[in-house]
Formats: C-alpha cells, structure tokens, sequence
C-alpha cells in the first residue's frame, strides 16, 4: 500500500463526522472498514495496523485511513482520539500527497486545537454555514499535514517545532519574540520565518490560539470564576478577555459554561 493518499488540492471535502472518542482496543481484535477516509488524532501509545503496513503510534501521531482499507488496534492502555471521517473525492483535479502517518511531536497541540474548532462547527449542522466552513477548515488542515510531511527534516521546521513546545508549556507566560529566540540560539527573523512556514501563522496568533484554546477548556470543565480563567491563561484585563472569548470562541464566557452546563444533563 502508498504511504500516501493523493487529494484534491482545491476541493473541500465532504465532512461525514468530527468528534473526540475513546478507544480501549487490544490485540487488533476489532477490524474497522468503512466507505469513508478517517483522518485521526491519537492520544495514546500503542500499534494499528493499516492494511498490510503497521504503525508504532506515540500520542500526538496522526494517522489517515483510506476508505476501503481495513485498521485494527493494539492498545496497552485506554486512551481518546480526536477523529474526521470525510467521503472519497469526486472528479479529477490537482492533487497533493497527504501522508497516512505523520509524527507531530509538539506541533499536535496545533491541530488539536484545529480540530476542536471543525468539531464544533460540524456540531452545528443543518447550519449550511458552519459545515462549510468546517470543511474549507480540514481542507487547510489537510493540505499544511501534505505540507509538512513535505518538509520533515529541514531544520527550521526543528527549530519551529521547539518554539511551539515552549509556548505549548508556557503559553500564559509573556514570552516575547527576543526570548523565544534566545531559547532555541537563533535570530528572531529567523524564528518568526521559519514558524510561520511550519504552522501558517506568527508565534503571537500561536499563543494566543493555545490560550483560547485552554481557557475554553477550563469554562467548560471547572466552575472557577472567568476572572481566574483569564488569569490562568495570562490575561489580566477581564474585559479583554471577554473580547477574545467572543472572537475564538464565538460567545461570550457566560454563554459557554451555559451549554456545556446543558450538554452534561
């Protein structure tokens, strides 16, 4: 089997599902077959097998199962995987090679993120809307996953790859251009390049992203006060962050913690 499955390079694609599910499977003892291609986020250790190929799979890795090939697990542990399956393309167009295991080390963080988003605005069907915009969304997602499986090896995408773990374990903190250079012994024009040709935006939209990101997870899990979330991710005026919510996350802080309040029932 291809390592690689070709796909439009102009075409969104049809989004089926996009969700988050846990998975506990051991000794490749399930076959999973479908009509649909399943793009997948593990967040586990373990091996799958990929029709006659196997992988060694390390949270964070992504995997791309084409429709009509069969996948089987062995976990030694129950984990989650975020999951996006998504019809075969119709029609012949110029296509790019997306790969069927990419390893994203830090930058898994990113396209969790990237996922969430999709899954959300999926959620929202019939919304014509949001599902388009779900799709045009995965197709972004997909071509920077051919893009970067394109790159690996080059040592800026390294360099890249180690300014997004720092912001990843440290977004709260204000980490500025110059001191992001100095960790990783490079020249700031050198950082602000090669991360945006490695995630497609500047290290500040990064941080600022992985912010939003956490403090949508603390409105919809805890029941502390916005004031401390917005302090949990580094952002003192609550007026501010108020702001943000509304623009990342689409609502208002109160209105967030409202449905996920609803959801739980």
């Amino acid at each position: 089997m291809d390592a690689h499955l070709p796909w439009p390079a102009t075409t969104p694609p049809r989004l089926k599902l996009a969700s988050q599910f846990p998975l506990a499977d051991k000794g490749f003892g399930t076959r999973y077959l479908g009509p649909t291609h399943a793009l997948h986020l593990h967040g586990y250790a373990g091996r799958m097998q990929l029709g006659a190929a196997e992988f060694e799979l390390q949270p964070g890795d992504l995997t791309l199962s084409p429709a009509g090939v069969a996948s089987a697990y062995d976990l030694p542990e129950p984990g989650r995987h975020w999951c996006v399956h998504f019809h075969p393309a119709e029609g012949a167009a110029p296509t790019v090679a997306l790969p069927l295991h990419l390893r994203l080390g830090p930058a898994a963080a990113y396209v969790a993120e990237r996922l969430s988003a999709i899954s959300r605005l999926q959620a929202r069907a019939p919304d014509v809307l949001a599902q388009a915009s779900a799709a045009v969304s995965f197709q972004e997602l997909l071509l920077w996953c051919a893009a970067r499986a394109q790159d690996e090896g080059d040592p800026a995408d390294a360099v890249a790859d180690r300014v997004s773990a720092i912001v990843d374990a440290r977004f709260a903190e204000p980490l500025t251009a110059a001191r992001l250079a100095r960790e990783v012994g490079r020249s700031q024009h050198y950082v602000a390049r090669a991360f945006r040709r490695r995630f497609g935006m500047t290290v500040p939209s990064y941080s600022l992203r992985r912010r939003m990101a956490h403090a949508h997870y603390l409105l919809e899990s805890t029941e502390l006060p916005v004031g401390v979330v917005a302090q949990r991710v580094g952002i003192d005026d609550p007026h501010y962050f108020n702001k943000l919510v509304r623009r990342f996350l689409g609502d208002s802080p109160t209105v967030l913690r409202r449905r996920a309040a609803a959801k739980s029932w």
